[in-house]
C-alpha cells in the first residue's frame, strides 16, 4: 500500500517533471506487476499448485496496491472536501468517467 501513495505521490509531483512519471512507473514494473515463484525442477511436482502459489502472489500485490490507491484517494477527496466549499468529488469523478469514455470512443477502430 506505501507503494502505491508514493506513486500516487510521485504522479501528483510538485513540478509535473517527466521523470517523476517515469519513476512513478518504474516503482509500478518493479513492485506491482514483477514477481517471481521458484519453478518445479521435477515432472513430479504438482503444476496446479505452482499456478496457483504465482497467482496469489499477483493478486495478493495488486490487492495491495488497489487498497493504497484507494486509501489515497479517500484522503485527497477528504482533504478537498475539507478546504473547499463548493468541493463536488462525485461530479469530477462522472466528469472523468466521461472524458475517459470519450478517449475510448476515439480509440475503437471504425
Amino acid at each position: 500500500m506505501q507503494r502505491a501513495i508514493g506513486v500516487l505521490t510521485l504522479m501528483h509531483g510538485g513540478d509535473g517533471e517527466a521523470d517523476d512519471l517515469r519513476l512513478a512507473l518504474k516503482l509500478l514494473q518493479e513492485d506491482v506487476f514483477s514477481y517471481s515463484v521458484a519453478v518445479p525442477d521435477s515432472a513430479t511436482e504438482d503444476v496446479a499448485e505452482f499456478v496457483r502459489l504465482a497467482l496469489e502472489q499477483v493478486m495478493a500485490r495488486v490487492a495491495a496496491f488497489t487498497a493504497g490507491l484507494t486509501l489515497g484517494f479517500q484522503a485527497v477527496a477528504h482533504a478537498y472536501e475539507e478546504q473547499c466549499e463548493d468541493a463536488d468529488v462525485a461530479t469530477v469523478l462522472q466528469q472523468l468517467a466521461l472524458r475517459l469514455e470519450s478517449q475510448r470512443g476515439d480509440e475503437r477502430p471504425a
